[in-house]
């Protein structure tokens, strides 16, 4: 290896020690990562053995710590050879660079060499102190400084000028020096540090004027309004206009509060040191630096340094850095609530079989209705309904009695109380039907029925009634509707405009990614937002798949996959896992196409034009299809999550337990399976079959599925539906009510509960079990929870968690 890629870590070795890691397992991560070119997914189900049973958030981790230390090795020897052209490359900036950990070491340590870079050091450099400065390092008690004095040039006529030239080299050096990087990490700790906001000068005297003004006009009314353009009121940043606190106790979301209070002038932030720790620093920095100068006025001289480096060039690195870290981690946190919530929104059981109607309330343009048939594919009526008119009812009714409807989905956005009041009645005016209604999460609706793949969907529609359409499906089938919109539209979670936004986008894009992967996607059906979910495939992919299935009919047998041109080995190794093929949605559409086409074969091979001339008949699509299917069998275990590179040991499996694979999903089938895994044990039956036990129990698992293509999302807890509604009034303390989880946030949970106002579960509320609420809940989950309090006139409404599910969903 050479000087420019040496480095004086390991990034393996750091790998595993930051994220307590076996440092085999870190290699052979690196390898499927970077060599291999495997996605999260693949690797967190098919890899198990390699990874210990890593989680795909614990591997993102990994990956995105693996990425950030690859660029600092890429930026270092960037570095390197750009100070090697220059000229300026030394042992000790070499050994500086090479040591830097993150990126902000890096360009601490390179600062002074930057282009067009003025600073202290580098003007001293610059009238050729240079050797004077590291003849004071090497040689302390022999350099006599005058020798570098030179009349009549400016900062080097006197001994006093090139004392201040050196001093600043002197001081650059230290503070870059690995040695002084390495105490840096080890002093500075977050839990020595500490920060502090004040409301800023300028608010300040803003709100005294204002004191002042009200006080003249002889009002007592101490609240503030703002100028016309101004949206932040002075109170909401209250709890901040005197706080102190330690780092390492800050929350997420007080970070990111404090941050956008200083952005927007209202506070001023500061992190301070204390004394003690300073002082430590400073007395080993001395002693490192002064250790074998016996000179006077060179011990002075560095004695100088130590002190202007550090107030000067060391402690304003620690600062930012530190402020850095707590914005890095809040946002990371914040993007973790993102996740956590648009992962349970989107594995949202589906309403299977219903008949739904769609609602997207409104008062000025109306309430957009739209009954979508029970398997979601067809809009089979739409209307508009104004709450207070007189026909209102009667238009309900007349689609109720015409499409028989059983579940009403309702928009959460402007209007829904008054929509929920209105179905509410309805409902009750039909009893003795089964009809329910639901609150849907409408976020996006509006975005997506102006988007190009909505106007593909359904083309003939106004966008106002495709956004109804989508708050429908979106009951039916969550990931399907859901994947269609942009996650940062979806607006779960907290402080998403202080989020940047590629790191928003990237974080939920995974997040969508783990969801589809987890469920599965059946190829035959899944449209073309679903199948570029897939992981391992990309956009010009799927395209090719959507053609060759308009092309070829169906896909009967997974590996059809490799026939499409740009779909190789290695995307179908990634992706093949994550596609079912439904036997039963096969035979279905199969019988269909018979009977569409019974005629087929006693068609004559060739056709008599109008001008009485005899030409070759085409064939049609399903003889294609009738041709392809002599080609490709179907294979059960198509229908199953087993990847195809173990069909082989799930057929030997199943032939040990004396069982058929034809009767795959079968209840006496998945019985057996069962039953040999409850009796003879995983680890006895995979060493039997000299596979690996998390492998074997994936093989047993998938064959434990009932027939046909089960949703997994089914043993998730549905959404709350309701028959009648009450109100804030109706609500008194101590009350026991059942609600719908609306949002989940690093302080609290939001529930509905039926009254058009969403409570508030404080953190503090959940019996000392935040942090396994906060993992295991989030939208759509349903809790048991008790009044506090209710403040009709703020609207709010503080609960207390009674009981909730809180098993968390493992992604395998």
């Amino acid at each position: 290896m050479d000087d420019i890629t040496a480095r004086s870590w390991d990034i393996a070795d750091i790998l595993a020690r930051q994220l307590n890691l076996n440092l085999d397992v870190v290699i052979r991560l690196i390898n499927m990562v970077e060599k291999d070119q495997c996605t999260i997914p693949f690797i967190a189900r098919y890899r198990k053995e390699q990874t210990n049973g890593m989680d795909p958030d614990s591997l993102r981790n990994f990956t995105n710590l693996l990425n950030e230390l690859r660029l600092v090795q890429k930026k270092c020897s960037t570095m390197i050879k750009t100070l090697q052209k220059q000229g300026n490359l030394d042992k000790k900036t070499q050994l500086s660079l090479q040591s830097a950990q993150t990126t902000d070491e890096l360009d601490h340590a390179f600062a002074p060499f930057k282009e067009k870079k003025s600073s202290l050091a580098n003007r001293a450099r610059e009238l050729g102190l240079d050797e004077a400065a590291n003849s004071v390092l090497s040689k302390p008690n022999e350099v006599d400084l005058r020798k570098w004095v030179v009349k009549r040039t400016e900062g080097r006529s006197t001994l006093s000028e090139v004392e201040t030239g050196v001093k600043y080299i002197i001081a650059d050096l230290i503070s870059k020096e690995k040695a002084t990087m390495d105490k840096i990490r080890e002093v500075f700790q977050p839990y020595r540090m500490q920060l502090e906001s004040k409301l800023s000068a300028s608010k300040k005297k803003e709100m005294e004027k204002k004191n002042s003004e009200t006080k003249k006009a002889g009002t007592t009314d101490l609240k503030h309004d703002f100028k016309k353009g101004q949206d932040e009121d002075i109170t909401k940043y209250q709890s901040y206009h005197d706080f102190i606190c330690k780092l390492p106790s800050l929350k997420s979301y007080q970070v990111l509060a404090i941050n956008r209070g200083e952005a927007h002038k209202h506070l001023t932030v500061k992190v301070t040191i204390s004394k003690e720790i300073e002082s430590k620093f400073l007395t080993w920095s001395k002693s490192h630096w002064t250790s074998n100068v016996h000179k006077q006025d060179i011990l002075n001289l560095l004695k100088y340094c130590v002190e202007d480096s550090y107030n000067r060039l060391i402690k304003p690195f620690v600062l930012r850095k530190a402020r850095s870290d707590l914005t890095k981690k809040a946002r990371e946190e914040a993007v973790d609530v993102f996740s956590r919530n648009l992962k349970k929104l989107l594995l949202t059981p589906p309403l299977r079989g219903k008949i739904v109607l769609g609602v997207d309330p409104g008062f000025k343009n109306g309430c957009k209705c739209a009954v979508i048939s029970s398997t979601g594919n067809e809009v089979l009526e739409t209307d508009v309904i104004y709450l207070g008119s007189k026909n209102a009812k009667q238009k309900i009714q007349r689609l109720y009695g015409k499409h028989k409807f059983s579940v009403i989905a309702i928009g959460n956005g402007t209007a829904c109380r008054e929509s929920e009041s209105f179905f509410s009645q309805f409902i009750t005016k039909n009893r003795g039907s089964d009809l329910v209604y639901c609150i849907v999460n409408e976020n996006g609706a509006s975005i997506y029925s102006v988007t190009t793949e909505a106007q593909k969907e359904l083309p003939d529609l106004d966008p106002n009634l495709r956004s109804a359409v989508s708050i429908a499906r979106r009951l039916q089938d969550p990931l399907v509707e859901l994947v269609k919109i942009e996650p940062k539209h979806i607006g779960v979670g907290m402080y998403q405009h202080d989020i940047p936004d590629t790191l928003l986008k990237t974080a939920l894009g995974c997040v969508i990614e783990d969801c589809v992967t987890f469920v599965g996607v059946d190829l035959n059906i899944a449209n073309e937002s679903l199948l570029g979910r897939i992981a391992g495939l990309k956009k010009t992919q799927v395209k090719k798949i959507i053609e060759y299935r308009n092309k070829h009919g169906h896909f009967i047998n997974r590996k059809q996959l490799l026939e499409i041109s740009g779909l190789g080995e290695k995307t179908f190794q990634q992706c093949a896992g994550f596609i079912r093929i439904s036997h039963k949605y096969l035979v279905d559409s199969e019988k269909i196409e018979n009977n569409n086409n019974n005629n087929n074969d006693e068609k004559p091979e060739v056709e008599t034009t109008e001008k009485g001339r005899k030409r070759k008949q085409k064939p049609s699509t399903a003889v294609k299809m009738k041709k392809a299917r002599v080609d490709w069998k179907m294979n059960p275990l198509d229908q199953t999550w087993i990847h195809p590179e173990s069909y082989e040991l799930a057929e030997k499996f199943i032939t040990n337990l004396n069982l058929d694979v034809k009767e795959l999903g079968k209840p006496e089938f998945i019985n057996n399976v069962k039953h040999a895994i409850y009796e003879i044990g995983v680890k006895k039956l995979a060493d039997k079959l000299s596979a690996g036990v998390p492998t074997l129990q994936l093989i047993a698992d998938g064959l434990s599925q009932d027939a046909g293509f089960r949703d997994i999302r089914s043993q998730m807890r549905r959404p709350l539906f309701r028959r009648g509604i009450t109100s804030m009034q109706d609500l008194r303390c101590g009350t026991k009510v059942s609600g719908r989880i609306t949002n989940v946030t690093d302080f609290g949970v939001f529930v509905d509960v039926g009254v058009g106002q969403d409570g508030l579960i404080h953190m503090s509320e959940v019996g000392g079990r935040w942090e396994e609420v906060k993992q295991c809940l989030g939208p759509n989950d349903t809790v048991e929870v008790l009044v506090k309090s209710v403040d009709s006139q703020r609207k709010r409404v503080s609960l207390r968690l009674i009981h909730a599910n809180l098993s968390k969903t493992t992604f395998v």
